[in-house]
């Protein structure tokens, strides 16, 4: 097996492990945790501020970690805490307690996984300009979400399944230990990663210290063109990111907000197939412009039928796969290897900052309100992506 078929298969083996291990503790399930543990909507919505907020920080503040030592050890090493902090959330599914120390322990954990998450962010649109080409990176990216798909699938149904019989604290105990094996399994798999590309192809290598001035990502057209389209694809993302809170406090049930952990992994598998027959042949702005109309939907979540609130949350989920997949894979056409790492990180961080402030308002804002605004966000974050044009875009499908 050559090395960039092995870099391939190990990519889309540790994402999906890392995907499933994420589960705990992004989205349905860790909102679904905070209701049972007896926190109302608001606490919800304030905890997933914080952690927004400390992603967006910490990015801002290591966003050139990337370009220092080697990024593919440091991608693996920040895997192995994340990992372990998951034991530290079983005390509490065990000790249940709705109060301000229980809801500050359980943010502290959850603050110092996102550190992890943060630094990993900056390694990780780095990393696939020296293990695999560029025509292969949109290919690579579907088939990571169709198999983290399929297993977040499997874990979504098993949680649905058990719920109406197993106590959920009793389930997340469970779910917290089996995340730390699959994230320190997948930790594993990012150290084995070997660089393929160096000097010959990018002009620079993975273990070389590149101190590229910040003004250099900042005066590239494919960044400040698209600040605003960043910011409000945040917006949107962090409004479907609190669906859980949004559906308890529309009084759905914890059997609805849990089913949503299913919803989401079988929209983003469909999402993924589709983005994989198309990635070659058609622009990936095209798929950022078709999964921006989807939010158009976003009003029907208002709809006090919990059918409808569930089909539409997954074409929500479905449209945002979409954007999650594209948008990579067109700015690894545009931006330069040298300026990827903080390209990357201000990129994320833009983003981030989007989602913080969705979540923020969701506490503040009806969610009527709420929900027409971050629909609007998308579909304006949507348009720019697919009139944005750059003459270093070189998909075969970008003209």
């Amino acid at each position: 097996m050559d090395t960039v078929h092995a870099n391939k298969l190990r990519a889309v083996a540790a994402y999906s492990l890392r995907t499933a291990a994420l589960l705990c503790t992004t989205g349905p399930l860790m909102q679904t945790l905070l209701a049972t543990l007896g926190f109302s909507s608001r606490w919800i919505y304030i905890h997933a501020t914080l952690v927004q907020g400390v992603n967006t920080v910490t990015i801002l503040l290591c966003a050139r970690w990337a370009d220092s030592g080697n990024a593919i050890r440091k991608s693996a090493l920040v895997q192995v805490p994340h990992g372990l902090l998951y034991l530290l959330y079983i005390p509490l599914c065990i000790w249940k307690s709705p109060s301000l120390v229980s809801f500050a322990a359980l943010t502290a954990i959850t603050v110092l996984q996102v550190v992890s998450v943060s630094l990993y962010t900056v390694c990780e649109y780095k990393i696939p300009y020296f293990i695999f080409p560029a025509r292969d990176y949109g290919q690579v990216l579907a088939m990571q979400g169709i198999f983290s798909s399929l297993l977040t699938l499997g874990a979504g149904a098993l949680v649905s399944a058990l719920t109406p019989h197993v106590p959920y604290l009793v389930i997340m105990a469970v779910a917290c230990v089996l995340s730390a094996a699959l994230m320190l399994g997948a930790a594993f798999l990012y150290s084995r990663q070997q660089p393929v590309f160096e000097t010959e192809e990018f002009g620079q290598s993975v273990h070389r210290h590149m101190r590229i001035p910040f003004s250099a990502t900042f005066s590239h057209p494919s960044f400040y063109r698209l600040i605003p389209a960043n910011l409000m694809r945040g917006f949107g993302y962090g409004a479907v990111l609190v669906a859980a809170a949004l559906a308890l406090e529309l009084g759905f049930d914890q059997q609805v907000s849990t089913a949503m952990v299913s919803v989401q992994s079988a929209a983003s598998l469909l999402a993924c197939g589709v983005f994989a027959r198309l990635s070659r042949r058609v622009s990936p702005r095209v798929s950022v412009l078709v999964g921006s109309v989807s939010y158009g939907l976003l009003p029907l979540l208002l709809w006090a039928d919990q059918t409808v609130f569930l089909a539409v949350y997954g074409i929500a989920v479905l449209g945002r796969t979409l954007i999650d997949n594209a948008v990579p894979a067109l700015l690894r056409f545009v931006v330069p290897p040298e300026i990827s790492g903080p390209y990357h990180a201000w990129r994320m961080m833009l983003h981030n900052g989007g989602a913080m402030l969705a979540t923020a308002a969701a506490a503040f804002i009806p969610p009527g309100p709420f929900i027409l605004l971050a629909a609007a966000c998308q579909l304006c974050s949507g348009a720019m992506y697919m009139l944005y044009r750059d003459r270093g875009d070189s998909h075969p499908s970008a003209r």
